[in-house]
Parts: C-alpha cells; sequence; structure tokens
C-alpha cells in the first residue's frame, strides 16, 4: 500500500513537473475555427497588432474549469479591454476533451461530459478543438486544466495564475512592455489628473520621457523634463505606455488618456 501511495506521489510530481512552458518561451502559433460562428482566429495576426493575448486552455467537463468560468475573469477581460472596449487584448478559449459534440458546450449531458453552458453569455471565442488541430496542446504541453497563459505582441508567454482577478491580470500586461522593468526604479508618484496632465513628483529625477501607443508606436517624445506637469491635451483617448529614463533607470507606466 505505501509503495503504491510513493508511485502515485512520484506520478503527480512527474506530471506537474512537465506541465507548462516555460515563463519566457515564445509561444507556439495556432489557426483555429470558433465552435459558435465557424470564424477563424489566429493567434499571431492579433500579436502582430500589438495586442496581448489571453490563451485559456480548460475542459468542458472540468468542475474548476467551470468555476473559473463562472467567475468571468475572461469576459471580464474582454468585454473591458477586448475589441469592444479599449481593443489592446484578446482572448481565446481552447477546450481540451477529445471528441466532445456541441451538446457539451451548452451543458447537454452526464456530469463526466460538462459541467455546463460554456457558451452562453461568453462574448469570446471557443474553440472545439479536434483531428490534427489538437497538437496545438502537445505544442502547449498541456496535461492539465485550467491553465491560462498570456502572451506579449513580442510573442512570449507567461502562465498566470487563475485565482488573480480582471484587474490584476490588466496590470500584469506591463510585463509585455516594449522594455522588461523588473523594477519600479522611479522615486516618486506619477499620476494622470482629470485634466490629463501628467503629475510627477521628484521630476528632476527624470531626464526624458517616451510615449508609445498599444501598438507600438512612439508618439510623443519629451527629451527634457523641466517640470512636475506636462500636458496629454494633444494625444488620442486611449491608453499609453509611458517609459521614464531617470537617472536610476528606466521604469513604464501604463495610463489611459481619456
Amino acid at each position: 500500500m505505501m509503495k503504491n501511495t510513493l508511485l502515485i506521489v512520484i506520478l503527480a510530481m512527474s506530471f506537474h513537473s512537465n506541465a507548462q512552458l516555460a515563463d519566457g518561451s515564445t509561444a507556439p502559433d495556432f489557426t483555429l475555427d470558433d465552435i459558435v460562428d465557424s470564424n477563424t482566429y489566429n493567434l499571431y495576426s492579433y500579436l502582430d497588432q500589438g495586442k496581448t493575448c489571453f490563451v485559456e486552455i480548460f475542459a468542458a467537463h472540468c468542475p474548476g474549469c467551470w468555476n473559473y468560468h463562472q467567475a468571468e475573469t475572461m469576459k471580464n477581460m474582454y468585454n473591458t479591454y477586448g475589441p469592444n472596449g479599449t481593443d489592446e487584448v484578446m482572448v481565446f478559449a481552447l477546450e481540451y476533451d477529445q471528441y466532445n459534440f456541441y451538446d457539451a458546450f451548452i451543458g447537454i449531458g452526464p456530469a463526466w461530459v460538462t459541467a455546463g453552458d460554456w457558451l452562453d453569455g461568453t462574448p469570446y471565442p471557443i474553440f472545439q478543438v479536434e483531428g490534427a488541430d489538437r497538437t496545438v496542446f502537445d505544442d502547449y504541453n498541456v496535461n492539465f486544466y485550467p491553465v491560462v497563459y498570456m502572451v506579449c505582441p513580442n510573442k512570449s508567454l507567461k502562465r498566470v495564475s487563475t485565482s488573480l482577478n480582471t484587474q490584476q491580470l490588466y496590470d500584469g500586461i506591463s510585463d509585455c512592455s516594449f522594455l522588461s522593468v523588473d523594477e519600479e526604479v522611479l522615486e516618486g508618484k506619477v499620476h494622470l489628473d482629470p485634466n490629463n496632465n501628467l503629475i510627477i513628483e521628484n521630476y528632476e529625477d527624470v531626464q526624458s520621457i517616451e510615449i508609445t501607443n498599444m501598438q507600438g508606436q512612439l508618439v510623443r517624445s519629451i527629451a527634457e523634463v523641466n517640470a512636475g506637469s506636462i500636458s496629454l491635451e494633444n494625444l488620442e483617448t486611449g491608453v499609453y505606455l509611458f517609459l521614464l529614463n531617470t537617472k536610476n533607470g528606466a521604469t513604464v507606466k501604463r495610463f489611459q488618456v481619456n
């Protein structure tokens, strides 16, 4: 009995040790058809547009997957920051169960087939991945679910916890900035006031500022910072990345300009 228990533990450890791609890996591309309207979606085409993509892999029968689905984290992410929101992100959901029929996606069937209606109220594409397309699961080394990857426009990926809420996930998108910035090196606070003025405390420490849109285009460059308030009234409404070069290094801030 003890030997069998030990074997199960070892297998479980082995299972999880190979259960994900390493953070920073290049995300494998995929092209799949949505189960609802058969529209075709390609991951890299969205990354090439400068969007951050969230790839959720789930199974229709999986209770943990269903609980995550009901938390509506991806739904809120898509509605707020997707094509009908600020248009910064895209969400894809890939269903892992093999040989599922359409009924499994709408909650018809026993518990070992489906946990509920996955399509009702879901605004982002869901893919019934069958046949040759299932190589995507080998590419992503899928051994458990649910699993969610954040894929940056530069095609690098990072696995994100399903315990994070929508705001926490959105805040984490700064990892996809055009520079890799791990620490806050600017002393003091940086924020936008209600009149779209960039307010910088300890502005004397800032040497220059570069403002980039979510497509990676430089929209404004400030070579010298000589005031603690900078007007952004000429910027169009949208989300921007602010690269602040300081005496101690660089930091990136993300702001919504209204």
